[in-house]
């Protein structure tokens, strides 16, 4: 049996605001470009879900990636972490979010 101790949510928001108002962001090469570097090292058994969230009032949709791992292997948020900041220049963001257990860590990156 293999069990999984560790849960991550990572926060992916498919809008950005600009401008007065929410932009879709053209995000397929991006998710396809981070769950490459996750499979690269190992994880390959994920979770999607596309919700909704409120951020300053706004509600815009944004996927939540789930991956369950081991905590002796790689740390998923600095691969999490290193490509938020290498997209977003077309994220365009203020923040990044990721669960990690029962806590939730945002850092800001504008």
């Amino acid at each position: 049996m293999i069990e999984l101790d560790e849960k991550y949510v990572f926060h992916i928001p498919l809008f950005r605001y600009a401008d007065g108002k929410l932009i879709e962001i053209e995000i397929d090469d991006l998710i396809e470009d981070l769950m490459i570097q996750f499979s690269q090292i190992g994880h390959d058994n994920l979770y999607v879900t596309k919700v909704n969230g409120y951020y300053k009032s706004r509600r815009y949709d944004e996927l939540l990636i789930t991956l369950f791992v081991c905590k002796s292997t790689h740390n998923p948020e600095e691969i999490f972490q290193n490509w938020f900041k290498k997209h977003n220049d077309v994220l365009q963001q203020e923040a990044f979010a990721y669960e990690c257990g029962n806590k939730m860590y945002i850092e800001k990156i504008m």
